[in-house]
C-alpha cells in the first residue's frame, strides 16, 4: 500500500472516530440535561445547559482525540509508516 493511501486511511479513520466521539459526548450531555429534575419544563435553562453541554462536548472531544492520537502514533509507529505527517521539528 502506498504512503498516500495509508495517509488517506488514517485521516478517514481519525475523522470517523472524531465524529463518533463528539456524537457520544453530545448524547451523554443531552441525557444528563434531561435527567436533571425540573429542567425539562424550563426552556431557558434547557437551552443554556444545552449550549454549555455542546461546548463541553467540543472541548472533551478535542482532549480525548489528542490523547488517543498520541497513544496510536506510538503504538502503530505512524512516524515510520506515514512520514509526511511528522516533519522534522526545527530546533
Amino acid at each position: 500500500m502506498s504512503s498516500g493511501a495509508k495517509m488517506f486511511l488514517f485521516f478517514l479513520c481519525a475523522t470517523v472516530f472524531n465524529l463518533l466521539l463528539m456524537a457520544v459526548f453530545i448524547i451523554a450531555f443531552v441525557a444528563l440535561i434531561l435527567v436533571i429534575p425540573g429542567v425539562a419544563q424550563n426552556q431557558t435553562a434547557t437551552m443554556a445547559l444545552g449550549f454549555v453541554g455542546f461546548l463541553a462536548a467540543i472541548v472533551l472531544t478535542f482532549l480525548v482525540y489528542g490523547w488517543v492520537m498520541k497513544k496510536v502514533t506510538v503504538k502503530l509507529e505512524l512516524e515510520k509508516h506515514i512520514p509526511q505527517l511528522f516533519k522534522n521539528k526545527k530546533r
